[in-house]
């Protein structure tokens, strides 16, 4: 069953609730729902979680949390899903983002140069003196970027619900198959003795 090889690997509430600060949040944490490894808390928690993950803000775990609080998912599950954009991924994402969005506002693409300068323009001024930033004549439609994360976010989501809720019942009505030939067998070898 897929509950056994989630459950290695999903801390208990019990383990959660021992952490520091978590006491804050009182029995809320440890409602039964939000663990539960059924079909329908694993895949809202894959939804969840990855249309967090495509929010592009630092506190995408709490508000995974609080979306798998509010919709009684899977928590652990769900916050675990948000780093799938991390310090490697986002680039990417934040890419194939804009070219959603730009395609949709009809705003042209940006090519590696504009890319670049734009990096180097908002890295220094994140980490450096704001004074000392690269001035750029290079502006992107930040309009264009939010719709194509959005979207993004919602379609991925939705295609990583419905795998969950596919695999899910293929291994069901395997196992069931299985449990159908094994009796059958069981049954012909009562029959021959």
């Amino acid at each position: 069953m897929p509950k056994k090889f989630i459950r290695r690997y999903i801390p208990t509430p019990e383990r959660i609730a021992a952490l520091p600060g978590i006491h804050r949040l009182g029995s809320r944490i440890t409602d039964p729902n939000l663990w539960h490894i059924n079909r329908r808390s694993i895949a809202g928690a894959m939804f969840w979680g990855i249309v967090c993950a495509w929010i592009p803000l630092p506190s995408q775990m709490l508000i995974a949390a609080a979306c798998a609080i509010l919709f009684r998912v899977n928590l652990p599950l769900s916050i675990a899903l948000t780093w799938i954009s991390n310090p490697f991924t986002m680039l990417p994402i934040l890419y194939s983002s804009y070219c959603i969005g730009s395609l949709i506002f009809g705003v042209p693409m940006l090519d590696i140069t504009q890319i670049k300068h734009i990096i180097i323009q908002l890295t220094t001024s994140l980490f450096g003196d704001s004074a000392s930033a690269v001035p750029t004549q290079y502006h992107f439609n930040l309009g264009a970027l939010l719709v194509g994360l959005l979207i993004e976010a919602v379609v991925l989501g939705a295609i990583g619900n419905i795998l969950v809720k596919l695999l899910w019942r293929w291994h069901v009505v395997r196992d069931l198959r299985e449990r159908q030939i094994q009796r059958k067998q069981y049954r012909q070898d009562q029959g021959k003795s």
